[in-house]
């Protein structure tokens, strides 16, 4: 007997849509809990997705994994369009820092189609199944099948190599180096070797974001990291460079919508939950 038991499986389907972009625009840098597949059908696009940048041409895909912050834009002078799937799941394939080779972008389009035919939908947001169950299953095997295809024909892509995602990159890094302090823009300023204006202009350039939203957003997200650890909010607090802790937790949820304290709790919840026993 062969065991198959590491096959992708699609557990839900968040969003799914089609943009086109003209040159110099770019979103609004983001994370989320789920996957995201960036599928490039014309031009050309810049992605950023933690400390690195990357150039992906037609026919090209990235998958940002959970909570990995990204964003992407078009600053040269293409006019691109994308699709995109914001998706969860169980063994997906590791491709992080790769770029797949899409083959046949007619799939990618066919996908898309089969989402708007099989599924309902509130603007770019999935809400449910249209009256065809074997579609929307037909749809599930096709695109669990696209990620294996993708995953291989994909490869490690060297990061783009311009001044400005160099900059990008050391500022990034910077960040992640200091998240226990209370950082300024001066500090980082002093810290990467950069004028202010300069420094906030590179970093919108490929976040989407400013710098210190940024810095605030991965101070959260280490913040979780440390209460589903079991650090109260107090040490937590303490350890990200905050002498307030009431100002930490107003900080706290502001960024994620939930406060520090429910995230111990929810720790609790599953630590006293029972065992199941297969």
């Amino acid at each position: 007997m062969f065991e198959i038991n590491l096959n992708p499986r699609i557990t839900a389907l968040h969003t799914v849509f089609r943009q086109h972009f003209s040159p110099d625009y770019k979103f609004h840098g983001e994370q989320h809990n789920f996957y995201e597949l960036v599928c490039v059908v014309e031009g050309k696009a810049v992605i950023a997705a933690d400390s690195n940048v990357f150039t992906l041409e037609k026919g090209q895909a990235m998958v940002h994994t959970p909570m990995q912050f990204h964003n992407i834009g078009n600053i040269e002078s293409y006019d691109t369009s994308i699709v995109v799937f914001t998706f969860s799941g169980e063994n997906i394939p590791d491709l992080s820092g790769r770029i797949c080779n899409i083959g046949d972008i007619s799939k990618v389009k066919t996908l898309h189609e089969m989402v708007k035919k099989y599924f309902v939908r509130d603007g770019i947001w999935i809400k449910g199944t249209a009256n065809d169950s074997l579609g929307y299953f037909k749809f599930v095997k096709e695109f669990e099948l696209f990620l294996l295809r993708l995953y291989q024909d994909s490869f490690f892509a060297d990061t783009r190599n311009t001044t400005g995602a160099s900059n990008y990159s050391l500022i990034v890094k910077t960040i992640e180096e200091n998240l226990n302090k209370r950082m300024t823009v001066s500090m980082l300023s002093a810290l990467t070797n950069m004028s202010e204006i300069n420094l906030q202009k590179t970093f919108s350039k490929y976040a989407g974001v400013g710098v210190i939203e940024y810095f605030t957003r991965m101070q959260m997200s280490k913040a979780t990291e440390y209460l589903r650890d079991g650090k109260s909010v107090k040490e937590t607090a303490l350890m990200l460079g905050f002498t307030d802790q009431n100002y930490f937790s107003t900080v706290f949820k502001r960024v994620t919508g939930h406060s520090p304290s429910s995230i111990n709790r929810q720790r609790m919840d599953n630590l006293s939950a029972p065992m199941k026993v297969q």
